[in-house]
């Protein structure tokens, strides 16, 4: 684990400039955790209740055992399908956190997040939205407006330039950003929810500017980014259908590698607040998604009917 000292701090902020300093100096203070990401499917019964469960991640059996007694209690809330009560499936994935404690490590699930993440299960989405479309039957939460399927995908990313000194020091984080579209698919607004280092020790004054230094970048040329905005009527489309969850990975030679190293792994963070999306406020169907949530090939447009009807399941000890 690399050590992220003054003397590097200095050299990025000199490379940032000093009006950057200024602005890193109030970041939000972060906390050290071990993460690890866990992929299965879900599916509901008509009153939302988990009728079936799988999960593609091999684990340790002990952990294994820690999801077999929690995921059967979870509660959704129902989902119709053009109007009438069904019983529905969808991917998941499930976070682990693991916090030292006197006698060793305290494990629970940080969160859950019910979408389709992975490039795999995004094409299988888009073909069943495009299905539900022709069908005029989409899937919906259970009392509340249906809501018109959406399609993102797209055009332009150029990535985000390596701040040099953490370059230097080889040092590796993820922003997470959340993106607001316009119908156009052009950015109307960009902000980083939460960000952490990966396998880095330090002192959290230097840590926390650190992470915000790439927040910086990241944000900087996501509002340059250009997206294909696909809806039958993209005028009536609002702030969470047009809102986008996207992984930025500042990776040391890495960035082409398709296997996630998160995925049935441990990996130290030093990891942000996550903070609220100001466009989201007060949405009840915003999903909550943190930067320990998705690797860099993976992004989550819009919103999901499926989430829990209690979230004080999660964030406990298992």
């Amino acid at each position: 684990m690399r050590t992220l000292k003054a003397g590097v701090l200095a050299l990025l902020l000199a490379s940032a400039g000093a009006q950057a300093g200024e602005r890193l100096a109030v970041q939000a203070v972060g906390e050290s955790v071990m993460t690890m990401r866990v992929d299965g499917d879900l599916l509901i019964d008509t009153e939302g209740r988990v009728k079936e469960y799988s999960l593609r991640t091999a684990l340790d059996p002990a952990l294994r055992n820690i999801l077999d007694k929690a995921i059967p209690v979870w509660r959704l809330k129902p989902v119709t399908q053009g109007g009438k009560p069904v019983k529905a499936k969808t991917p998941m994935r499930i976070i682990l956190a693991a916090r030292e404690v006197p006698a060793g490590y305290e494990v629970g699930i940080d969160n859950v997040v019910f979408a389709p993440i992975t490039p795999e299960d995004r094409a299988a989405a888009k073909a069943s939205q495009l299905a539900a479309r022709e069908r005029g039957e989409t899937i919906d939460v259970a009392g509340e407006q249906p809501r018109q399927p959406v399609s993102i995908t797209h055009q332009m990313m150029q990535p985000p330039l390596y701040p040099k000194g953490l370059m230097i020091a080889g040092v590796e984080g993820t922003v997470l950003l959340n993106v607001r579209l316009n119908p156009n698919g052009t950015v109307a607004e960009v902000v980083a929810s939460q960000s952490s280092l990966l396998n880095v020790k330090g002192r959290s004054s230097v840590l926390d500017k650190a992470r915000a230094l790439l927040e910086r970048e990241s944000m900087r040329v996501a509002a340059q980014w250009r997206y294909t905005v696909d809806a039958a009527h993209p005028e009536l489309l609002d702030a969470e259908d047009l809102t986008l969850r996207v992984p930025i990975e500042f990776r040391m030679g890495r960035s082409g590698d398709k296997v996630d190293p998160l995925n049935g792994a441990w990996r130290h963070e030093f990891r942000g607040p996550n903070l609220p999306v100001p466009w989201l406020r007060g949405k009840e169907g915003e999903q909550v998604v943190g930067v320990s949530d998705l690797a860099g090939s993976e992004q989550m447009a819009g919103r999901t009917p499926f989430r829990l009807v209690d979230r004080g399941v999660l964030g406990q000890a298992l």
